[in-house]
């Protein structure tokens, strides 16, 4: 039963072209109905429309067959039409009591067939052919009645008339059905593309702005302190206590300008796949030391203090220690920000076959719809999340390039807790 029902959801599955899903619906009923009639004819003792309905159930089927293994479906429709619709069912129609019988709905049935089964111009041409055709048909038995087979009995006309009512109706039934229905999920679907392109326009248009103020605040900064500078070089006394601050608070907006470009370019290189690393023994006690140590050398913009811990013995691992610089100092960065006068406590800790790394701090944190969506990028209209976001992006593609994890904890109003950690094995 299950590889059954694996072979009919495999002929009408979404994922077909829309012509090929009506060709197989097509094809299994016009081998049913072929069927039926060949067995209804048979009860009559017409012979001749036993064998034309034979004839078709074997074209159907093979047809069928045919195109389902080959995939050479656009051969399947011109066949369908030549053989079936512009030969056997002219033979059909005057051996079935022409137009006084269900002949001329399967007529209906062609041209719907024809028209949205080929395309274009041909459809037209085609259509327009069967029914200049079948119109002659119909004007021949008006004229020439004696070569029409009659129908034995009244109750045979009628059978063959609501057999032909009930076959076309239930095709078109089912045809409109799913075309109808395919209809209303790429309706569903271009409205979720169109939503989701707002959300892009609105959240470049965020992120341009952003961008712009982030880069625009340092340069005020760096602009400000240098003519300040200029300034004090024309004074007397020289004040080189507050020349020095001016240039320590230079040199801090030219990093932040640096940290900015640098996201930038490896957000780039990301959404590319074109983020490299360069792996080498790497010591991450000594990385974090260093780091402590560049920080130490620069004021805290939040008039932090940092805390370092680490465990001792630990093994080198395989990584690319200026990449991990990089995640280090922006995690600091962010907690910098975010903090005023308090801790920002960096650990270090193993555990077999894993190291971890946690960036603590107890500034503002973040809330929860920010923590839920802090790893995934910048794409937001939310510019406190852009200043947490791309920094974490960034961080969570380095970590995960280096085959590691990388997660956070967080609260508002009680600080963040990033942690990442790496394998000791070769990435």
């Amino acid at each position: 039963m299950q590889e059954i029902h694996h072979f009919f959801h495999s002929l009408f599955s979404l994922t077909l072209d829309f012509r090929v899903r009506l060709f197989n619906i097509l094809a299994l009923g016009g081998t049913v109905i072929s069927l039926i009639m060949a067995l209804l004819s048979l009860g009559t003792g017409s012979w001749g429309n036993v064998l034309i309905n034979l004839v078709l159930v074997a074209v159907s089927g093979g047809l069928f067959l045919y195109s389902y293994y080959s995939g050479k479906y656009q051969r399947c429709y011109l066949i369908t039409i030549v053989m079936i619709f512009l030969i056997v069912f002219p033979v059909m129609f005057f051996t079935s009591g022409g137009y006084h019988g269900g002949m001329p709905a399967f007529f209906v049935f062609a041209i719907i067939f024809t028209v949205l089964m080929l395309e274009k111009r041909r459809a037209l041409i085609v259509s327009l052919l069967e029914i200049v055709l079948y119109i002659g048909l119909c004007l021949v038995a008006y004229h020439f009645p004696h070569i029409v087979t009659p129908f034995a009995t009244e109750a045979d006309r009628l059978a063959d008339i609501l057999l032909a009512f009930v076959s076309v109706s239930t095709v078109c039934g089912i045809v409109l059905y799913f075309h109808l229905k395919e209809y209303n999920q790429q309706q569903l679907l271009l409205e979720e593309q169109n939503r989701r392109l707002r959300s892009l326009d609105n959240a470049k248009s965020t992120f341009l702005t952003t961008v712009a103020h982030e880069i625009k605040n340092p340069l005020s900064s760096i602009s400000l302190h240098a003519r300040d500078t200029s300034e004090l070089l024309e004074e007397e006394p020289l004040d080189f206590s507050l020349m020095q601050e001016n240039l320590r608070t230079i040199e801090q907006s030219v990093m932040r300008i640096d940290r900015i470009v640098l996201d930038l370019m490896d957000t780039v290189s990301i959404e590319q796949g074109r983020l490299a690393l360069s792996l080498v023994p790497s010591d991450l006690g000594a990385l974090l030391h260093s780091v402590e140590k560049d920080f130490s050398s620069h004021p805290s913009s939040g008039n932090n203090q940092l805390v370092l811990t680490i465990q001792s013995d630990l093994p080198e691992i395989s990584a690319d220690p200026e990449r991990l610089i990089q995640v280090i100092t922006n995690l600091i960065s962010n907690a910098d920000r975010h903090t005023q006068n308090g801790t920002i406590t960096i650990s270090l800790t193993g555990e077999p076959g894993w190291q971890t790394i946690c960036v603590s701090d107890t500034g503002t944190g973040m809330s929860e719809e920010m923590r839920k969506n802090a790893l995934k990028g910048y794409v937001s209209a939310d510019k406190d999340y852009w200043r947490h976001g791309i920094g974490l992006y960034v961080c969570h593609q380095i970590i995960t390039a280096h085959g590691g994890k990388i997660w956070l904890k967080s609260q508002e109003g009680e600080g963040t807790q990033v942690f990442f950690s790496l394998p000791e094995e070769e990435s």
